[in-house]
């Protein structure tokens, strides 16, 4: 703090002879301005000492990293808000006090009872507690698939014995294959959870009808598809299991309808890439966010999920692992990760992690999402779906399938069906050629 003056300069006490008054009494670093007395960090070792000798000694050395990391984070302000504030950190205490042996289990089983709200408080007191090593990792994949069917089958037990079947042989070894890639963990959560919705819904309305699954004929499927079609078509997969099962009757459910991609002209594509590359003016992540975008057609939710280990160098050369495959950095891409790379991680958890991000979140270990990361790109006029869609087509223009899948962590059938969109492979002139009539594309 400069408390004086000294030749017409501002300068703290012990430069101006006198002692400082706005040192922490303990280690002599500043007082905290939230805090009377001490400093932050001080401050935080108290509050970890208030939690922690709590513990019983049997689990005292489960808890000891992270301890020691929360206690000598760079920024001790934000552990000492959560300590103090979080509805998380005081569950913490509340168990460490009751002697509970903190596990996964427990922590499921108070997220059964607590709402919506005490399960994110559960979840986020979770994602700190793998972060700093107090819990070992788990399959949180399978395990928030399993507690929503739990959720479900005591909605409808009269389904349970059905519904588990289908997770468990058909839904969750899918959803484990899928989740391996990138930033699948997330997204194939939301696509078991509407599966199952959507099959306990169906059995629902059949019993209604006073039909099991064996009695269903197609007109109940076309009748309980047309009351809402937008979301009933995700039946199909329930459907197709049942009837390869022999649960059901071989039934038809047709895939929902979409619309093909639509991309944007070349021209504005290299106008957004060199806007992307060059314009100082963005923001960093921005600009580092887009690039990939623009360049390699990746999804947001692989983007947002590259650590900052993916960007290496190779005999010389700047690679980034997308997936399998390093890829040769231009120029200017590189130096633009490079210097996201360096940037100092910002305030927060994301300074406090040990695991590094390219793009940082605000939870314990956590990158930012792909929802924060596609309002940054949105904000500054970025068209992301028909920026990908542009780039992915430029890329299977020039690459094989085989190629293209592994470094890009596309499934080899999406590769293909991209290759086919950029209309490389010359069957359209073969047909011309066989038929006498002019392709269409000269």
């Amino acid at each position: 703090m400069l408390i004086a003056r000294k030749d017409c300069r501002r300068v703290c006490g012990p430069c101006a002879g006198h002692s400082d008054p706005y040192a922490c009494p303990r280690c002599g670093n500043p007082r905290s301005y939230k805090v009377r007395g001490l400093c932050d960090r001080c401050t935080l070792h108290d509050h970890l000492d208030t939690v922690f000798n709590a513990l019983p000694a049997a689990t005292s050395g489960q808890y000891t990293r992270m301890r020691t990391t929360l206690a000598e984070c760079e920024q001790p302000r934000t552990a000492l808000n959560w300590i103090r504030n979080a509805h998380s950190a005081r569950l913490l205490a509340d168990l460490l006090a009751a002697g509970q042996p903190l596990t996964h289990d427990v922590l499921d089983a108070m997220a059964q009872g607590g709402g919506r709200g005490g399960a994110q408080s559960i979840d986020y007191l979770r994602g700190a507690l793998v972060t700093y090593q107090a819990l070992p990792e788990r399959d949180e994949l399978a395990a928030r698939i399993e507690r929503h069917l739990t959720r479900v089958t005591q909605r409808s037990p009269e389904h349970a014995l059905l519904l588990h079947s289908y997770v468990r042989w058909s839904l969750l070894p899918r959803a484990r294959r899928a989740a391996q890639r990138p930033a699948g963990s997330k997204h194939r959560i939301h696509w078991a959870y509407t599966r199952i919705n959507q099959a306990a819904a169906f059995l629902t309305a059949m019993k209604v009808l006073g039909l099991t699954l064996k009695d269903v004929t197609q007109h109940e499927v076309d009748t309980w598809l047309a009351g809402n079609p937008s979301t009933r078509y995700e039946v199909r997969d329930f459907v197709v299991w049942a009837a390869r099962r022999g649960h059901s009757r071989p039934l038809l459910v047709p895939h929902r309808p979409k619309a093909d991609p639509v991309g944007i002209d070349d021209n504005s594509h290299w106008e957004f890439l060199q806007q992307c590359l060059t314009d100082t003016g963005l923001p960093l992540d921005v600009r580092a966010a887009g690039a990939v975008l623009l360049l390699f057609g990746q999804h947001l939710a692989r983007i947002a999920a590259l650590p900052t280990d993916a960007l290496s160098t190779l005999n010389g050369h700047a690679v980034l692992v997308l997936n399998r495959t390093p890829i040769h950095l231009p120029g200017p891409l590189a130096h633009l990760l490079a210097e996201l790379v360096e940037q100092p991680a910002p305030s927060g958890w994301a300074a406090n992690s040990p695991r590094r991000w390219l793009f940082p979140g605000n939870r314990p270990g956590q990158h930012l999402s792909d929802t924060a990361l596609a309002r940054r790109l949105t904000a500054h006029h970025i068209p992301i779906r028909a920026a990908r869609t542009t780039a992915l087509v430029q890329l299977a223009q020039d690459l094989p399938p085989a190629v293209l899948a592994p470094m890009l962590g596309l499934h080899v059938i999406t590769a293909a069906q991209w290759r086919r969109r950029a209309a490389t492979d010359w069957s359209a002139y073969l047909e011309a050629r066989r038929t006498g009539t002019r392709p269409v594309d000269e």
